[in-house]
């Protein structure tokens, strides 16, 4: 099974189950904290992606040593 509808379905679950169980003031503050923890990861995604791809333009423009005979 895709992992990404396995995690769609585990959240249609619990949305479910906290609209049974959790108050709205409480399922607002979760909301922004899942917002929160999403756009964090996606930074650190980001910030990984952009540190690699410098090293390897870095590899890149790195000059190859010539021998001379």
């Amino acid at each position: 099974m895709c992992p990404a509808r396995l995690l769609g379905d585990a959240g249609q679950a619990l949305g479910t189950a906290m609209n049974e169980l959790v108050p709205p003031e409480a399922q607002v503050h979760l909301l922004n904290a899942q917002r929160e923890l999403l756009m964090a990861v996606t930074l650190t995604v980001e910030h990984h992606m952009r540190r690699q791809r410098a090293a390897t333009d870095q590899q890149r423009r790195r000059p190859n040593r010539v021998e001379i005979e």
